[in-house]
């Protein structure tokens, strides 16, 4: 059969108007006319949302709050609990820390502009393969080394010096829960860039159950480099027009300590600038709610 055509407001309203005369509760068989006509309003209807949903984020974006930005870890609970963020000052990485994440073997090898999208059959260097193999693409210009065969033992020396300074919050944040640190393991581990000209990044979250995910910027981050764009308050939102805060921009010195719920919905912004923009990224979830 030929597909519906939408509904003019005529029709909608004798619709309705049968509607209100069917008894209830009543149901519309799977193969009437109405049902599919009511079906193409649902789609219409979300997609509006939709639309409308990503106006209004991007009409919000703001910096990070000064709030989110505390000294202790104490108070980055409280804050991780109110706006699902928190920057934690008391376990920033000094210089030298970040200066030898920085000279890493992993990290000599990270993309430094866009790689070349090659057509399928076409060959490329032996170099250029392994690096393909590597670094893998989220969005056009942002690449992430996550395997964890893929960091040689130099670079694990120094990475998890880097995850004992911020254990401190990892073991904070979930020994507030009845299950302690039971079944809590580290499901992630990646260095990432995105290098200029790069693009943003979807709108997701990290897990839907309860986990933490911690940024550490290797330069600092700004809105022209792209940092990271939380939307506050969406751990606890089903929905993403719920948190009145919008979306927020984290903008913080290298070596920073960037904590957020798994469950927040964020993003990676482009890179308008010259250089690119490396982070680590540490993720950690219990065993029996693990990350997609």
């Amino acid at each position: 059969p030929p597909s519906p055509l939408p509904l003019s407001p005529c029709q909608f309203h004798h619709h309705r108007h049968r509607l209100n005369h069917l008894p209830l509760p009543f149901t519309i068989p799977l193969h009437h006319p109405m049902h599919r006509h009511l079906a193409i309003i649902a789609s219409s209807t979300s997609a509006c949302v939709t639309i409308y949903a990503c106006h209004t984020l991007e009409q919000r974006r703001k910096p990070l709050d000064s709030s989110c930005i505390v000294p202790t870890v104490p108070s980055a609970l409280s804050c991780l609990r109110e706006s699902g963020v928190a920057v934690v000052e008391a376990l920033r990485l000094d210089d030298e820390l970040v200066s030898n994440v920085m000279t890493i073997p992993a990290a000599a090898g990270m993309p430094s502009r866009k790689m070349k999208q090659r057509r399928r059959g076409e060959k490329v260097s032996k170099e250029e393969e392994d690096r393909e193999s590597k670094w893998r693409v989220s969005a056009f210009g942002r690449y992430h080394c996550r395997d964890p065969e893929k960091f040689a033992k130099a670079d694990m020396e120094v990475l998890e010096r880097v995850e004992s300074k911020i254990y401190p919050i990892v073991k904070e944040f979930f020994l507030h829960e009845e299950e302690g640190m039971s079944g809590v393991y580290r499901s992630e581990l990646q260095l990432m860039t995105a290098v200029p000209g790069s693009v943003h990044q979807a709108w997701h979250k990290d897990n839907r159950g309860r986990g933490l995910s911690v940024i550490v910027p290797l330069v600092d981050f700004t809105a022209a480099n792209g940092g990271t764009q939380l939307l506050l308050g969406s751990h606890e939102s089903p929905c993403p027009l719920g948190p009145s805060e919008g979306a927020r921009t984290v903008v913080a010195p290298a070596g920073s300590v960037v904590a957020y719920d798994s469950r927040t919905i964020h993003r990676g912004l482009g890179n308008n600038t010259k250089e690119g923009r490396p982070a680590l990224i540490f993720c950690y979830d219990r065993e029996q709610t693990p990350p997609p």
